[in-house]
């Protein structure tokens, strides 16, 4: 698989694609900002009244987003995610992989993201809005969220342990009794508390569900003064960004796995 680094001008060796897309929304994206082309594209792939819903732990699962715009400053990307309709191995990423050219040339876009295959950790997972289903290679994907291009490579692309807000309308739950993996924030960086909601061995070729205990052993990057900890559950966890803006402070660690932050807004029930 291709770097997760992201950048406008190298996004293509990143990545693969996405879109049941109507090409000329993809076509007049460009002329408008960030907000506006969010705005659009929103109105392009929503599917009133759909949804969808999923049963973890360890959910596989990719994404693929086509990006959308003529800059950094008002590109914004299309995520398609196959969670509740179907799963994405290592192996059906890099069939999908092997048509980038194929998607980007059949969606319109300038260039394509792929985020490559992993797992939840959460236990249910719900998104109360989104759009049209569309195949990838060999996986079923359900349009998930448009998100303003810029702050979503701050968030998890350019750097780890850099917490940013994208927007996104879907929510988890840990059950009571599940062990969850997190990393306490210091005050002087912002606080919270960073909840694991997913993982992957893109990094670290024989992590495990089982060996995620003993993640931070492994760290050699964690900034000064956070702590990495597990936590067995004693009454449900509930994520989901508050609304009406549905932000979601998210981040990456060093090995590519994603976290949400907690106890900087309303979107967690508590602070695990």
């Amino acid at each position: 698989m291709t770097s997760l680094k992201m950048t406008f001008k190298n996004l293509m060796t990143v990545a693969v694609a996405l879109g049941p897309i109507v090409c000329t929304g993809y076509a007049t994206a460009g002329e408008l900002t960030a907000e506006e082309n969010m705005a659009e594209q929103s109105k392009l792939h929503i599917i009133p009244g759909k949804k969808v819903t999923a049963k973890g732990p360890n959910y596989q699962f990719c994404e693929v987003a086509p990006i959308i715009g003529t800059s950094m400053e008002n590109a914004v990307a299309n995520f398609y995610n196959p969670t509740g309709i179907d799963h994405c191995t290592a192996e059906d990423f890099e069939k999908i992989v092997a048509q980038k050219d194929k998607i980007i040339k059949e969606t319109g876009a300038m260039d394509v993201f792929l985020n490559p295959s992993r797992h939840w950790t959460w236990d249910e997972f719900y998104a109360n809005e989104v759009g049209e289903e569309r195949a990838f290679g060999p996986v079923k994907f359900l349009w998930m969220a448009v998100v303003p291009f810029e702050p979503m490579t701050k968030a998890v692309g350019e750097s780890s342990y850099n917490p940013k807000q994208i927007q996104r309308k879907t929510g988890y739950t840990y059950k009571k009794g599940t062990e969850v993996y997190l990393i306490d924030i210091p005050e002087s960086d912002g606080g919270g508390v960073m909840v694991m909601q997913s993982w992957t061995p893109y990094v670290l070729k024989d992590m495990t569900a089982d060996k995620l205990k003993d993640l931070g052993n492994r760290f050699k990057k964690l900034p000064a003064g956070w702590k990495f900890r597990t936590k067995i559950l004693d009454r449900d966890l509930t994520v989901e960004p508050p609304a009406p803006k549905h932000l979601a402070w998210v981040t990456m660690d060093e090995f590519k796995n994603t976290y949400e932050v907690c106890g900087r807004d309303e979107a967690c029930n508590y602070v695990p």
